[in-house]
């Protein structure tokens, strides 16, 4: 669990969402559907460093020799030694060691859109915000304020799920805020620079994000360019719900009347968002 974790974090709907009562599942999208184009979108300069990439060479070079070696034909084999093959395989590889790494350079960038491509494929995002009363997040995300946001209890188990420490996915992770946009080999890319690293201009939002494999989708709707993925949402992790303050009465009564077909929501607070008379804040107030 992130130490820094708050207690409670937001998820803004619009207002025909309120479906989500229903069934208790949320989408988590493809980072190629967000309405940031740069999203999961780092420059890869390469597909390594100099250093990784000689490193590498000189790791699986010597069991490539050996492996060719045992293939040779028998009278090859009584010519010259494995040392022999080695040592002229290591000096001709050597030789060509920048041209080989220069060919590497050029595909990088045709690797790196193959790369982006494949964690669209397989990878979902559920997005959350540690505030509820930002009034450009209630504006784009909640429908111009015809929606409602969902508190959710940040701490449940549902939200760190992670399998170990080393695991990327299946648990809550602050989004970072930065000038510059991520750039490096691939080989360098953590999952921070993947899947967490946004643009300045969006730190109004104050994001948290869990990473699932699409595969683990309780439902998935087929879709272009980008299927509908959607992942089950336990009720004890729901501690409250703000409806808008332009949501309509007919889409509050359909709010209310989904949640109480779940027992565990009917107690769940309710309450609504007025602008505030002598500020340019949202308000709260229980709805009775």
């Amino acid at each position: 669990m992130s130490r820094d974790c708050p207690p409670r974090l937001y998820k803004y709907f619009g207002p025909e969402r309120y479906d989500f009562f229903n069934d208790l599942r949320v989408r988590y999208s493809q980072l190629g559907a967000f309405n940031d184009p740069f999203e999961g979108r780092p420059e890869i300069t390469s597909l390594s460093t100099k250093e990784n990439f000689l490193e590498e060479l000189g790791r699986v070079l010597p069991e490539q020799i050996e492996r060719t070696y045992e293939q040779l034909p028998s009278y090859i084999r009584e010519r010259m030694s494995y040392n022999q093959i080695r040592a002229l395989a290591e000096h001709l590889v050597k030789g060509g060691q920048t041209e080989m790494f220069d060919k590497l350079q050029e595909i990088g960038s045709v690797a790196g859109a193959f790369f982006t491509g494949k964690i669209d494929h397989l990878l979902g995002v559920f997005c959350l915000s540690e505030v509820p009363d930002n009034l450009l997040m209630w504006a784009h995300y909640a429908r111009s304020h015809t929606g409602f946001v969902v508190e959710f209890d940040a701490l449940h188990p549902s939200f760190h799920e992670q399998k170990s420490e080393e695991d990327d996915m299946r648990h809550i992770r602050r989004v970072y805020y930065r000038d510059s946009r991520p750039s490096a080999p691939l080989s360098e890319m953590s999952a921070i620079e993947l899947f967490l690293v946004k643009s300045s201009h969006w730190s109004y939002e104050r994001e948290w994000r869990l990473v699932r494999p699409l595969s683990d989708a309780a439902k998935m709707i087929p879709m272009d360019p980008y299927p509908l993925a959607f992942f089950d949402i336990p009720p004890s992790a729901i501690k409250g719900v703000i409806t808008g303050a332009r949501m309509s009465p007919e889409y509050c009564e359909r709010l209310r009347q989904a949640m109480m077909t779940h027992a565990e929501l009917r107690s769940i607070q309710v309450r609504r968002a007025l602008p505030d008379a002598s500020h340019f804040l949202l308000r709260f107030e229980n709805d009775v």
